[in-house]
């Protein structure tokens, strides 16, 4: 905001400063629920991979073989 008085008036620095803050909280805020929608039974601390069915796929797969 501070950097943008010289070129424009203080009320629309701050009108700038306020939509760009809250454009970002909302543009997180989605990506972060598309994350959490696409990851539901979360990650494997081991492999990485994604849990299916309370079972990592690759790590429970290894250890029965």
């Amino acid at each position: 905001m501070v950097g943008m008085m010289p070129f424009v008036a203080p009320a629309y620095a701050v009108g700038i400063a306020v939509a760009i803050y809250f454009g970002i909280k909302v543009f997180v805020g989605r990506k972060r629920r598309m994350i959490q929608k696409a990851i539901e039974g979360g990650i494997c601390a081991v492999c990485g991979e994604k849990i299916v069915k309370d079972k990592c796929p690759n790590c429970d797969k290894t250890s029965q073989t």
